[in-house]
């Protein structure tokens, strides 16, 4: 019995040993199995009807440089004429070794001929896989740091149970580079450690050089060498990482000012260096595209600076020798070593001031709230770039405690590098490392990705340390490890892990909830639309007929501004959509997300005229007469105050969103629009297609609380205007589509066609108070019935609407003398069978003649598709144009009116250019109308509206027109 007992205990012990050896390996493959699953589990909502989608947008270009590698491997996009038209753009950040790397995948996985569906699904799935293999260099990295595997597991597990931005980058679906930055910057971390770990051990210095001691020099070279190919690589997929170069001269100079003060040697870690930043310079110079100096593009910067480096760790070693030879006081070098730096600065400044501006601006980048300075302006519209909200309380979120015990970790490799003989250098790069990624993340959210790695890895520090020290603590009292201990361990642990699985502050905020990802709502959205304007517009080159075709796959040459051939066009819509109409439009966008001419789009999209968007903004946005910006592409966010609108007017100088939105009454309960909104492109084409607006009798007051009737209509313009002469919280119109004064109607853009999906109408009016309607609060308190509630809302609240911009008919005609005739024609948008009309006005002469030009036809759009070079539009008329006005007289001193009316058709030939031939309209005197549907006020506006439906308990009634048809204005003659 004593010998099974034996047998057993000793089987234990071997199966403990073996578990102590081994068991980091199946922990870290089940953590890297929870990672993957954790990121790849909602794919499904990225694939409908065989169509796969992506998050955000960025993703979207990289799925066009994946396919043209995998078409052209291993070659990227060297010039990209389908973006920022007219000039194309070079896109250096897309079309990286990470597109490469994609593109190989999907040529391994498609056995070299892989379908455009196989090569969409491996880019779906790359953030997901990178996003895991995350893992492995931060296991590398906490073990390398606390000297023990159960640092490492630690790091690992805290980067698979961490959310925020790593987690958000790294789904499936987010295929955007930002989850491969933060991976190859992680493993450019590891060979740091690595190499700066040998050169401690083998302690290079020159001498060895100078006596050819290859062997004594192979290893810290060699692996000097292998973390210069790691910076390198992070700096292929990013070409703006430089920013690790950065962090690697400031801690060369601090690490060689600590080893000089305490006595040692710094030219181990010099040398290192040295050969680092050499091996990095040489392999920036092969994706060298331009010569000259810019940050996001491959340019002379990345060697540059990388050479720099390398001057750097010799001059550093250089004075250090000196001042031993010379026996200067060791503070002395420190003196010496910072004010060079500042010496080095200054001169920057004197002799190449725009070099000095650029790195200016990039210290901004890094350290800008620290230095009381954040991104403002255009900058500040862009989510990515903001400063990160509520720093402590967002961190907790993500990492729970791993924040606070990672900074206990980094105050101890502090004290261990300031104090301590012994030096263990890679302690302070990894502390640097995690200080300039938490002052990026500080000052622009887009960097917080970066800070999840080396967070784990300095916590991992912190804990591996303390269990060091229990385990030695073990063995030096008893063989035997004491319970307290094993206490201690486990709530570490506890803290550590709790927070990040379950939540923190009652908040979903665990890896789970934060990785339930929902369809990509966007751009699902616009898809209909992009579809459309792949198939029913003509192909690039072939506007009007030009036959000069476009090839989308094609190469073309780097050069700054692409000469478009006759009959290509433009797209313009906000930058956001840029991508999305390259990739799924197949057009050329004219703004991008690389906010390439951005400020362009702002202005067409806030120009209070159409003379002033067509010949001010879009004519310098065109190769001539036959290559222009053809279409306008808008969504309800970008028309709507407190969504996307507000982000143009920052793009424009001299404009804020305060000019055209403000929000008022009980603590900015709503958003009152000033006219110049109403006035803007924006508005008149998404709320009023194009055609004319005419205020109607209401007022909008706010400021008086809860009892104020913030909406009341009268029975005039009059009326209304005289209620709010002299007060300073009401205003005539302002809230849903009604304008102050009179919007007139554009003359040359029509509305072609109209997204399947929409939007709630009472969510695109964006108002907190009408939203709460629909979440059943009774507004009648505030003067506004549920009739009114839907007349402000959106008549047509399409999510995405296009638009043509044609030269328009001319109608030339004859009516009476010195009256208003206005022209209507009623038109369908076939997607939901709804109606809209448009409206156009003009002034008649002495001799009774007037012109007019009119952007929709009401017959022949058949004649006209892609195939001759035009627009297939879906959007027609249901009848013709009806023509009408009407003229009072005296006669014996009474009133009389006299009505005319006329019909005409406008060909569509008309419309787009290809009949110069005007429309001949002739105004013939019929019988009066029914006196009742005339309107007898007298200020023009032509409104009849009252507020009749105010009481009405009926919740069902239809919205009125976004663009209302007035009656026919009156002209009186003078008797």
């Amino acid at each position: 019995m004593s010998q099974e007992s034996d047998e057993a205990f000793a089987e234990v012990d071997e199966a403990l040993a073996w578990f102590k050896q081994w068991y980091h390996v199946p922990a870290l493959l089940g953590l890297l199995v929870f990672a993957f699953w954790t990121r790849a589990r909602t794919w499904g909502n990225f694939v409908s009807g065989g169509e796969v989608y992506f998050s955000g947008n960025d993703a979207w270009y990289h799925l066009r440089q994946v396919k043209y590698t995998a078409r052209n491997w291993p070659e990227t996009m060297p010039f990209e004429v389908w973006t920022n038209f007219p000039t194309g753009t070079s896109v250096s950040q897309f079309g990286t070794i990470y597109d490469q790397v994609i593109a190989t995948a999907a040529l391994v996985v498609g056995l070299g001929n892989p379908s455009q569906q196989t090569i969409e699904l491996v880019h779906l799935f790359a953030p997901a896989v990178v996003g895991t293999l995350i893992l492995i260099p931060t296991y590398y990295l906490g073990k390398r740091l606390g000297k023990n595997r159960f640092s490492g597991i630690v790091a690992a597990v805290i980067v698979a149970l961490s959310s925020g931005t790593l987690l958000a980058r790294g789904l499936v679906g987010s295929a955007d580079h930002h989850v491969a930055e933060a991976f190859t910057q992680a493993l450019a971390a590891l060979a740091i450690v690595v190499a700066l770990q040998v050169a401690d051990q083998e302690k290079p210095v020159w001498e060895l050089v100078l006596d050819r001691d290859y062997a004594g020099l192979r290893r810290p070279v060699a692996y000097a060498a292998l973390a210069g190919i790691a910076t390198a690589l992070y700096m292929w997929v990013w070409p703006p990482g430089v920013l690790l170069l950065g962090i690697l001269g400031l801690y060369v100079t601090i690490q060689a000012v600590l080893d000089h003060l305490k006595g040692r040697s710094p030219e181990h870690v010099l040398i290192a260096g040295a050969v680092l930043f050499v091996v990095t310079a040489v392999l920036m110079l092969l994706p060298i595209e331009r010569l000259d100096v810019a940050p996001v593009k491959f340019s002379l910067l990345q060697p540059g600076l990388a050479l720099i480096g390398a001057f750097w760790c010799a001059a550093l070693a250089g004075i250090s020798r000196i001042w031993d030879d010379r026996s200067y006081p060791e503070w002395t070098y420190a003196v010496v070593a910072f004010g060079t730096i500042i010496v080095g600065v200054a001169a920057i400044a004197l002799l190449a001031p725009r070099v000095y501006n650029l790195f200016y601006q990039q210290f901004i980048r890094i350290f800008g709230r620290f230095v009381g300075q954040s991104p403002s302006g255009a900058a500040a519209t862009v989510a990515e770039v903001r400063a990160l909200p509520n720093p402590l309380e967002t961190l907790q979120t993500w990492y729970g405690f791993v924040p606070f015990i990672a900074l206990i970790g980094a105050g101890l490799a502090v004290v261990r590098s300031a104090i301590l003989q012994k030096s263990r250098p890679e302690l302070l790069f990894v502390v640097l490392w995690l200080s300039v990624m938490f002052s990026a993340s500080y000052t622009q959210a887009r960097f917080s990705y970066y800070l999840t790695v080396p967070f784990a890895v300095m916590a991992a520090y912190a804990i591996g340390t303390g269990f060091q020290y229990l385990s030695q603590a073990a063995r030096e009292a008893s063989t035997d490890v004491r319970p307290y201990q094993i206490m201690a361990v486990v709530t570490v642990l506890l803290l550590l892990v709790v927070p990040m699985a379950v939540g923190v502050s009652g908040q979903q905020s665990d890896v789970l909830s934060q990785s339930e990802t929902r369809e990509p709502i966007s751009v699902i959205s616009w898809d209909s639309s992009l579809d459309w304007l792949n198939e029913n517009t003509p192909d690039q080159g072939n506007y009007g007929g030009e036959g000069n075709t476009l090839d989308y796959w094609g190469e073309f040459a780097n050069v700054d501004d692409y000469d478009y051939p006759d009959g290509s066009y433009g797209v313009l819509s906000w930058w956001d959509y840029g991508h999305w109409i390259t990739t799924e439009g197949e057009s050329i966008p004219v703004a991008n997300p690389f906010q390439e001419s951005a400020s362009d789009a702002a202005r067409f999209l806030l120009a209070e005229n159409e003379t002033v968007a067509n010949q001010e903004v879009l004519a310098n946005m065109s190769e001539g007469e036959n290559a222009q910006t053809r279409y306008v592409m808008v969504d309800w966010q970008m028309a709507t105050g407190g969504s996307k609108f507000t982000a143009p007017p920052a793009f424009v100088d001299d404009k804020e969103a305060s000019d055209y939105v403000q929000g008022v009454g009980l603590g900015q309960g709503y958003f009152l629009y000033t006219q110049d909104y109403y006035e803007t492109m924006v508005n008149r084409l998404y709320r009023y297609h194009g055609s004319a607006m005419d205020p109607q009798p209401i007022v909008t007051r706010w400021g008086g609380g809860q009892d104020t009737q913030l909406l009341q209509t009268y029975s005039s313009m009059n009326a209304a205007r005289a209620a709010v002469n002299n007060s300073t919280a009401a205003q005539v119109g302002g809230f849903g589509p009604y304008p102050s004064e009179r919007v007139p109607a554009l003359e040359h853009y029509r509305l072609v066609q109209v997204s399947d999906r929409t939007i709630n109408p009472l969510q695109a009016s964006h108002n907190r108070l009408i939203r709460l309607y629909q979440q059943g609060l009774d507004l009648s308190q505030f003067g506004l019935s549920p009739q009114r509630t839907l007349q402000l809302s959106e008549r047509n609240p399409h999510w995405t609407k296009v638009f043509e911009r044609v030269p328009g008919a001319t109608i030339e005609g004859q009516g009476p003398a010195n009256a208003t005739v206005t022209a209507t024609v009623e038109m369908r948008i076939p997607n939901t069978n709804r109606t809209f009309p448009y409206y156009q006005r003009a002034q008649t002469n002495a001799d009774g003649e007037f012109t007019m030009t009119v952007p929709y036809a009401s017959t022949g759009a058949d004649e006209w598709g892609p195939d001759n070079g035009y627009t297939n539009t879906s959007v027609r008329a249901t009848d013709s144009y009806q023509f009408a006005a009407q003229q009072y007289s005296l006669v014996n001193g009474s009133v009389e009116m006299a009505y005319y009316n006329a019909t005409e058709d406008v060909t569509e030939a008309q419309v787009i250019g290809e009949d110069d031939s005007p429309v001949e309209v002739t105004l013939t005197e019929v019988d009066l109308p029914d006196q009742n549907q005339t309107n007898d006020t007298t200020d023009g506006s032509g409104d009849n509206s009252s507020d009749d439906d105010q009481n009405s308990g009926s919740s069902s009634i239809e919205p009125v027109f976004d663009a209302v048809e007035p009656q026919i204005p009156a002209v009186r003659v003078a008797g």
